[in-house]
């Protein structure tokens, strides 16, 4: 369609631009003619004005008679006149005068003002008397016709190569032209001759030029203009229609592209009217509400998808929209019901605009159905608050209830928590993997949804950990309930595989009763039952009650896991270091030996020795966290010493247990090591004794591993084992550090200076250094330097000062 109509666009310009050039044409041509005519009556008019004075001087001297002229040499008498009796005269004085003839004075006058304007006349007949005025051709056959009664004849001729113009009219018989002429006597047409005007052209005709040439130029202008404006015209209204075709063509695209988007929306898009009747879907509304496109169009909105109890709001609103023009659901967004073809309700949400023109008004409704997204919603609500394994509430949603029983409690109701810890779990977890675990987990949740009551609520706190709140549940109730679960664990086996377990639980339990103000409070009142129960035996429940100074303890170093992984996380675990001195004058060195101890600095800004938080530390397994941010900070502080790196000998950090028999601190430390350049050399990693019998084969090994790197090792509060001397020689340490109760006392008590000495000799066997600590005072050194002790250690040498402080030898 397109090249169709630029076609016709062209085609039209292109016969504009002919008619143009054929209009310029005739308007040249006939400029032209029109030039050639006035040059033509001009000429013409100028001939006929020289032949009228020319016939005027003819008629004039033969009307006033003859003329007569001196005879001279130039003039002798006319012989052509020799006929006239008075042709010669001679006056008084005795001069002959000869008569001249009209004809011969025009001719002679002819020929002086042709000579001047370059316009010949000259008289001519068919009967002439001098033959000078004998007829030529073309003027013989003027007088001719003039004989028939012609009067003027008019001739465009070449005169040697030049234009002329020769015109010829008659001239009358007058009386006085007998007396010369007298064979005109007879004539009956009373035409006795006639007079030839020969007029150049030349600059008649180039006077023509100069016009046609100005004219053609202006009509070449003109047509250029007009040509030019032609296709000024035709390229912007070519413009014209292609940015009308591109608004067409985009219009139509966006209309493709809308009906694209409304065949293929998701939403539900209907139409309606003023009225309420249907008047467009788009093809989801179709197959959300299973009505074919028919039998929508042209029915009531409100009979085919509201349900009956909003039909009348819905008529209402309409009627109140069209009235006022006012609504509040116009382009906002509302959750309502809809109504299914089968009858079925489900929810929606739908936004509505409103279009009006000059014939009508046209609502919008854009529909969507939230069926799955409210399935969704309350398929995350459950996620939420409930465990994915086992399907009972999660520790989030288990708070949140226990939080609304705490505000709905009073004195007179008493509700009872058991916290419940499965023994033996991390044995089938370990041994058959976590599908079993996970199998056992729901086993023991079954288990414990039979025994629970309909009013309790039931959760999965942890890993193996479930809470079980007893509401308006006194405690001898509580505690048959406890008995209850124990008795059902003893008869529970687990069966996987070939496999056959036993599983127990510790409880602890907790009278509530308006006790416990916050969910963690009583969340580690029950930890520290549950963990009584657990060191009572096992497989039983303990009931906690607030005079209980173990619990309370207990509690208190729950409290602390917190605060120590919120130190951990904030930075506030500080190092300090205190020296350790060469004994006598055979270990005299220059360089330095450092035991880098910990602190904690408490959110107010006071200083707490490890003492405080250490034990709460190792007993819920977060040595580990604390060792690996020790070591990080040490070698950092030991990295930015540069060359005084140089003075120092050994540093020694403290290791747990916990820590040396965790398969990932070694690769940790090598990690640190390369990543800070310290030279292993000048690192003693301090062990106690008790964490190095507990786990003689995996300790063994980790100073293995590290001893190839370089790395030392003290064995710490040696003595105090049983078996001390036995595991000796199994562990490659090279210090042996006594345990600080032995050297406290030394002067004073003779057994503890026995031991001293035996420690000290044994260990020098074996070719390990001493170190003796607690050292307070001269006595105690002096003892120390007589046994042969390598190196000391206490307040009598340096306190604990922050690693920050300059360092000095």
């Amino acid at each position: 369609m397109k090249r169709i109509h630029t076609t016709s666009i062209r085609f039209y310009f292109i016969f504009l631009f002919l008619i143009w050039s054929l209009v310029i044409a005739v308007l040249t041509y006939w400029t032209i003619e029109h030039n050639a005519q006035l040059t033509h009556e001009l000429a013409e008019n100028q001939a006929r004005a020289s032949f009228n004075k020319d016939k005027a001087f003819r008629l004039w001297l033969t009307m006033h008679g003859p003329v007569f002229i001196p005879v001279s040499e130039d003039y002798q008498p006319d012989p052509y006149l020799e006929h006239i009796e008075d042709r010669d005269v001679r006056t008084p004085s005795g001069t002959l005068l000869t008569m001249i003839n009209p004809a011969r004075v025009v001719r002679e006058l002819d020929k002086e003002y042709g000579e001047l304007v370059a316009v010949a006349g000259r008289v001519t007949s068919l009967t002439p008397l001098n033959p000078l005025n004998k007829p030529d051709e073309w003027e013989t056959a003027a007088l001719l016709r003039f004989e028939h009664g012609a009067r003027e004849i008019i001739e465009y001729t070449d005169i040697n190569g030049e234009p002329y113009l020769r015109l010829i009219e008659a001239l009358p018989i007058k009386k006085g032209c007998l007396q010369c002429h007298q064979a005109l006597a007879d004539k009956t047409n009373n035409i006795g001759g006639a007079v030839t005007i020969t007029l150049p052209m030349k600059n008649f005709l180039t006077r023509q030029a100069v016009e046609n040439r100005r004219d053609v130029e202006f009509f070449v202008i003109a047509w250029l203009v007009g040509a030019v404006g032609l296709l000024v015209a035709l390229f912007h209204l070519q413009r014209q229609i292609r940015e009308k075709e591109k608004v067409v063509q985009s219009l139509a695209a966006s209309q493709s592209r809308t009906a694209a988007i409304l065949e293929s929306a998701l939403d539900c898009i209907i139409s309606i009217n003023s009225d309420g009747i249907i008047v467009e879907i788009n093809p989801a509304t179709e197959k959300t509400f299973g009505y074919q496109r028919s039998s929508m169009i042209g029915r009531d909105l409100a009979e085919l998808i509201i349900p009956a109890e909003y039909r009348e709001l819905h008529h209402a609103g309409l009627k109140r929209i069209l009235a006022t023009g006012e609504s509040s659901i116009l382009n906002t967004r509302i959750e309502t019901m809809a109504q299914h073809a089968s009858g079925d309700q489900f929810p929606v949400e739908v936004s509505i605009t409103r279009f009006d023109d000059d014939k009508e008004t046209i609502f919008t409704a854009y529909l969507r159905d939230l069926t799955e997204a409210h399935q969704l919603r309350d398929k995350l609500t459950y996620q939420a608050s409930h465990d994915a394994l086992t399907g009972l509430l999660n520790r989030r949603a288990f708070e949140k209830h226990v939080k609304y029983v705490f505000n709905n409690v009073d004195e007179s109701t008493q509700h009872c928590m058991l916290y419940l810890d499965l023994d033996q779990f991390k044995v089938v977890n370990d041994s058959c993997g976590h599908v079993a675990g996970d199998e056992l987990l729901r086993q023991i949740s079954n288990i414990l949804q039979k025994v629970k009551r309909a009013s309790d609520t039931l959760a999965r706190l942890g890993g193996d950990e479930f809470g079980l709140l007893l509401e308006g549940c006194p405690l001898d109730n509580a505690e048959q309930i406890a008995a209850e679960l124990i008795n059902a664990f003893q008869q529970y086996h687990f069966y996987w595989e070939d496999r056959v377990f036993t599983v127990g639980v510790s409880i602890g339990l907790v009278p509530v009763q308006g006790r416990f103000a916050e969910f963690s409070e009583l969340l580690s009142a029950a930890d520290a039952a549950c963990y009584q129960a657990k060191e009572e035996g096992r497989n039983r429940f303990h009931i906690f009650t607030h005079d209980d100074e173990e619990l309370s303890n207990r509690i208190g170093e729950m409290g602390w896991v917190s605060r120590i992984q919120e130190a951990i996380n904030e930075d506030r675990l500080l190092l300090y270091k205190q020296t350790i001195q060469p004994v006598g004058e055979a270990g005299k060195t220059d360089k330095l030996h450092y035991e880098v101890l910990l602190r904690m600095q408490q959110p107010d800004g006071s200083i707490i020795g490890p003492d405080k938080f250490i034990p709460a530390a190792e007993r819920y397994n977060l040595m580990l966290s604390v060792d690996k941010w020790v070591i990080n900070k040490v070698f950092f502080w030991l990295s930015k010493l540069g060359d005084k790196l140089e003075q120092i000998n050994l540093c020694s950090i403290n290791l747990s247990g916990a820590s040396i028999t965790d398969s990932s601190l070694a690769p940790y430390i090598q990690s640190k090591i390369q990543k800070y350049k310290i030279p292993p050399r000048v690192i003693c990693f301090e062990i106690t004794e008790t964490a190095a019998i507990t786990n003689l084969v995996k300790a063994t090994g980790f100073l293995d591993e590290l001893h190839k790197l370089g790395c030392m090792f003290a064995l710490d509060d040696f003595g105090s084992g049983v078996s001390s001397y036995g595991y000796l020689k199994n562990l490659p340490v090279d210090y042996l550090k006594f345990d600080g109760e032995f050297i406290r006392d030394i002067a004073s008590n003779p057994i503890n200076l026995a031991m001293v000495k035996s420690i000290n000799e044994i260990g020098h066997m074996m070719g390990k250094k001493t170190i003796a600590e607690y050292v307070e005072d001269q006595q105690t050194l002096d003892l120390l330097n007589k046994i042969g002790v390598d190196f000391a250690q206490g307040y009598f040498f340096s306190k604990p000062e922050a690693v920050e402080r300059p360092f000095h030898a």
